[in-house]
């Protein structure tokens, strides 16, 4: 009798967006186009941009989260639903595209180059993340989910944050038979504590004060993100998405600043390969 060899368990990467993959809100940046195209009211996108210049300096805590929401929510609620993520999905390329950090792609090739799976893992909606999940090529997307009845936005969102997120990722390594103890995860604040303590190689990029607060306890790694070039190479990056990096000479870390892993210094001296 033939006896099946068990599928082996596979390594992934899980993301989060707003100021972790890319700058600022996903959310903020996307309220222009919606306005323009008569979805949201001016005062929407005025008191969008207040909260997306307060998120992009510090962050929001979990109460901030939850009351953004619920805006959200509000503002949305009667909104044709077909017809918001046509929109979206035009824009998003345009808008959200150039916001990626040039450093999180490069972070992704190095994951897709050794075979690991890639996810976003965001509290943005679906409507505004699915499509950039597409385009810098991650094999799945999980985040908040706006309620939908015969075709329009109820009000109500079911928040993909916190302890939701982490909820996410164990379905996530459940569904694709991940090894989480053998896996990645980046995120900026301390909503994503939950899902950085679930992998055995958390990371904090452009971390608050309270993430940041709980790497240095406990020992995670540190990233900054500043590259602002985006997805402008989106057709010819101009590089091999195998080398981790785009191409031209090796940097020199700055100050206190941490590589990417298996990234090469100006003194070729590589840093510890996961």
């Amino acid at each position: 009798m033939v006896v099946a060899e068990p599928r082996t368990w596979r390594i992934a990467a899980f993301f989060d967006v707003d100021r972790t993959l890319m700058r600022g809100s996903s959310i903020v940046a996307l309220a222009g186009p919606l306005c323009r195209a008569g979805l949201l009211p001016r005062r929407a996108l005025v008191g969008a941009a207040i909260r997306g210049l307060q998120f992009s300096t510090r962050g929001f805590d979990e109460a901030e989260v939850q009351l953004a929401v619920r805006r959200i929510g509000a503002t949305v609620r009667g909104m044709d639903a077909a017809q918001l993520r046509r929109i979206a999905d035009r824009a998003i390329p345009r808008v959200l595209g150039p916001r990626v950090y040039g450093e999180a792609l490069q972070l992704i090739a190095w994951h897709r180059a050794r075979g690991h799976l890639v996810f976003l893992v965001s509290a943005s909606t679906h409507e505004l993340i699915d499509r950039l999940g597409s385009i810098v090529g991650a094999d799945g997307v999980v985040a908040s989910e706006a309620e939908i009845v015969d075709g329009r936005y109820t009000g109500t969102v079911a928040l993909c944050h916190g302890a939701s997120k982490l909820e996410a990722v164990r379905h996530l390594a459940t569904a694709h038979r991940v090894d989480l103890q053998r896996s990645f995860a980046y995120g900026d604040g301390a909503g994503d504590i939950p899902m950085l303590l679930a992998v055995g190689h958390p990371t904090a990029v452009n971390a608050d004060r309270r993430l940041r607060a709980t790497a240095e306890r406990r020992g995670w790694a540190q990233l900054r993100f500043r590259a602002s070039d985006g997805l402008s190479w989106l057709d010819d990056p101009g590089w091999s998405p195998g080398t981790g990096r785009a191409a031209g000479a090796p940097r020199r870390a700055e100050a206190g600043e941490a590589l990417l892993p298996g990234e090469v210094t100006a003194e070729g001296v590589s840093t510890p390969a996961y």
